[in-house]
């Protein structure tokens, strides 16, 4: 797999992956006079072409990022306690698992639903993104304090996760209330001005929500060192064929596989170095 013994690395290109996104498709934006320079939505600077074509692309392969980054997650909590029987963890690995591709498939409808064409469908990407995102660090930290043995975490991190989860809510509902109070002065505005009525409830809105994606990137680059302590193999493609005159080849082959009893295709086989030397409590 790639990157399979250096999971790690994938944190760190996402968290320089993602504000340079934005920042692309902002600096076009702005350089286009679509948008003002002061604090835009961060959709504002992907809603019309050329920008929203890129900011569409972008936010495609952001939205691969982050469901990687789940499905890693997803796995090596997997690995660590299901052969501990921790079945409460497994349970709510599963329920953040689910809620994280959510995440990232609000990311995407947010890119390629823009909200000057498709307003209804671009809100609720972005509470996708921004609203389950939230909920998907707020498990994942509740689940961290039940894992401290789990190989690379630290009080210092699980603290980190809290403080990140704390500033998200209080900058989520700052976004929701300035940007209600902001539309019901001025409505919808791509340029706003200084003198433009709701133009403070604005910039709070604006700067909460890139606060929000920032969190929201850091939060990724918490699991660092974890996954440093984390690698997935490849996964073994093993031909399951009845035997049939004229297959002699693959006859052997199958039957050499039957022989070791594998006989079906193996999934990703995940492995915690230093594992072997006993189970995790």
């Amino acid at each position: 797999m790639i990157l399979g013994d250096k999971l790690h690395v994938v944190t760190v290109i996402t968290a320089v992956y993602v504000p340079v996104s934005f920042l692309i498709t902002y600096a076009i934006a702005v350089s286009n006079g679509h948008v003002e320079a002061g604090f835009p939505y961060i959709s504002d600077t992907g809603t019309l072409p050329p920008e929203s074509c890129i900011f569409g692309q972008l936010l495609n392969i952001g939205a691969l990022l982050a469901a990687w980054l789940v499905y890693i997650r997803y796995k090596q909590i997997q690995t660590a306690y299901l052969p501990v029987n921790r079945q409460g963890l497994l349970r709510a690995n599963t329920v953040a698992f689910i809620l994280g591709l959510i995440t990232a498939a609000g990311v995407s409808i947010v890119g390629n639903f823009q909200e000057t064409n498709v307003m209804v469908v671009h809100i609720i990407g972005a509470f996708m993104a921004f609203g389950i995102g939230a909920l998907y660090c707020f498990i994942q930290t509740g689940m961290s304090f039940k894992m401290a043995e789990l190989p690379g975490s630290t009080p210092f991190i699980i603290k980190i996760r809290v403080l990140l989860c704390v500033l998200d809510t209080i900058c989520f509902i700052l976004m929701i209330t300035a940007t209600y109070v902001a539309s019901l002065k001025q409505g919808m505005n791509l340029n706003w001005k200084p003198h433009h009525p709701g133009y403070a409830e604005h910039l709070v809105a604006t700067i909460s929500e890139w606060l929000i994606a920032i969190f929201i990137v850091l939060y990724f680059v918490t699991f660092y060192k974890e996954f440093h302590k984390f690698r997935m193999t490849s996964p073994q493609v093993v031909f399951d064929i009845k035997p049939e005159v004229g297959n002699n080849h693959l006859n052997s082959q199958n039957n050499s596989a039957r022989t070791t009893g594998t006989e079906f295709v193996v999934p990703n086989n995940v492995h915690i170095p230093g594992s072997d030397e006993g189970s995790l409590p």
